[in-house]
């Protein structure tokens, strides 16, 4: 054998060597590997999804039945969608709701993070410290998305204790059949109270049917003495302003279209017909009345015809609606207001707000609802949203409980003619002072 050859056989040899050594020691061929990691995952438990986080639960107290509330059904849907860490669970308190609540959070102990409360109670709780100051809460951007009147209406003191759960702003709804049957023309945006007065008149058979009709409590004519430059108290809530001429002027009006033009029902004529101020409006025995959002679902729900129109004003005045605001609050004692400011936020929220009209709770309090479908529904709906925008709130003096109810005792038989417009008002001024300042 040549050396070459022997060369060539010991090359091969150690390739063939060196095969056989490697070949042994390498991982399993392709297949096995696949196999043995079947093997190992089958052995191995699935793994479990986390466990959901547990969600904070924030309580809301209210006058309303929630089972039955599809304002609040909508609103608590709404914000748990956006809000999905929190949960919102509605508490009733029915009858006496105002010194229920005041007793609960004076007595400490567990209280709900948020509760409802209309803006004549928001002084009363917020001078006795039952309800947060919402200032630190109240950027820029949100109180201009909100009409002056509500930022109005929920302050006390220089400072915002509350935020709005919706707004009630008076128009006059004009009973349509009522005007068409005598032939009467419908008043046009524009109309003065002396249009106003003249068009009751029309609408007017002695003893059974009434051009106009409104309650006799400070509500129901409040807004004729704001219009003509008057009121009933100053707006710190410490002085009456029925002693003004103007209020006077306005007070003289209203007993004359009950006295002299018998356009206006007594209470016992109105009461007759229900117990609700839209009761003979609906009966069809009385032509106009004020009234707000609310009024449209009793005229809806009973079928009557109607219009609705600005409030008329006395003649070269500008126009002026009063309001009346529900809101929301944060108790004094509150676990946490920052989570109860959340739902405060939403609540009085474009969204939130869009809902209260969606739902006719009551007109939107933000600025920013897009309120084109419901104009849409009824053109004259419009005059709805306007008001808004000319709106003063109903004063809420802090003992303003007990001076309205004065001024209703002591006009009781000025509305009946039994005495006058400057005897009652006499009265109430005498007393006032010492009933403003909590001393009667």
């Amino acid at each position: 054998m040549n050396v070459n050859l022997r060369k060539l056989i010991v090359l091969v040899l150690s390739v063939a060597l060196v095969i056989s050594i490697f070949g042994c020691t390498s991982e399993q061929p392709a297949q096995d590997q696949e196999e043995a990691s079947d093997n190992v995952q089958g052995t191995q438990q699935p793994s479990e999804p986390p466990p959901p986080k547990e969600k904070t639960k924030v309580e809301v107290i209210s006058w309303w039945d929630f089972t039955n509330s599809e304002p609040l059904k909508q609103l608590k849907a709404k914000f748990e969608e956006k809000n999905p860490d929190m949960q919102i669970e509605y508490i009733q308190v029915g009858t006496g709701y105002a010194d229920k609540v005041l007793t609960m959070i004076a007595g400490g102990g567990d209280l709900p993070d948020v509760m409802m409360l209309a803006m004549d109670k928001v002084p009363i709780f917020a001078d006795k410290g039952a309800i947060l100051n919402l200032d630190k809460y109240m950027t820029d951007e949100y109180k201009n998305s909100l009409y002056p009147v509500v930022l109005n209406a929920l302050t006390y003191n220089g400072s915002v204790y509350a935020v709005p759960r919706d707004i009630t702003s008076k128009v006059m709804f004009l009973n349509k059949k009522m005007f068409d049957d005598a032939g009467v023309p419908y008043p046009d945006e524009n109309w003065t109270w002396d249009d106003f007065r003249q068009i009751a008149k029309q609408l007017t058979k002695d003893n059974s049917q009434w051009g106009f009709y409104f309650p006799k409590y400070n509500d129901g004519f409040y807004h004729f003495l704001a219009q003509n430059g008057g009121g009933l108290v100053t707006p710190d809530g410490k002085a009456s302003l029925l002693g003004k001429p103007e209020s006077i002027e306005a007070l003289h009006f209203l007993q004359d279209m009950i006295i002299k033009d018998k356009s206006v029902p007594s209470e016992t004529q109105a009461k007759q017909f229900g117990n609700s101020d839209s009761a003979p409006f609906i009966a069809g025995k009385v032509a106009m009345v004020a009234g707000g959002l609310a009024t449209t679902v009793d005229l809806d729900k009973n079928n009557v015809e109607y219009l609705i129109r600005p409030l008329p004003v006395p003649k070269g005045k500008e126009p002026l609606s009063t309001a009346f605001v529900n809101a929301w609050a944060i108790p004094n004692g509150a676990k946490n207001p920052d989570l109860s400011w959340r739902v405060l936020e939403f609540f009085s929220s474009e969204d939130g707000q869009k809902i209260a009209l969606d739902t006719g709770m009551g007109l939107p309090a933000s600025k920013d609802v897009d309120t084109s479908a419901f104009e849409q529904k009824r053109p004259d709906n419009k005059y709805l949203i306007e008001s808004l925008e000319y709106s003063v709130p109903f004063p809420s003096p802090l003992y303003g409980v007990d001076f309205f109810k004065v001024v209703q005792q002591e006009f009781d038989l000025m509305w009946l003619g039994q005495r006058s417009v400057e005897d009652a008002v006499a009265a109430v001024e005498k007393v006032a002072p010492d009933v403003l300042a909590g001393k009667k």
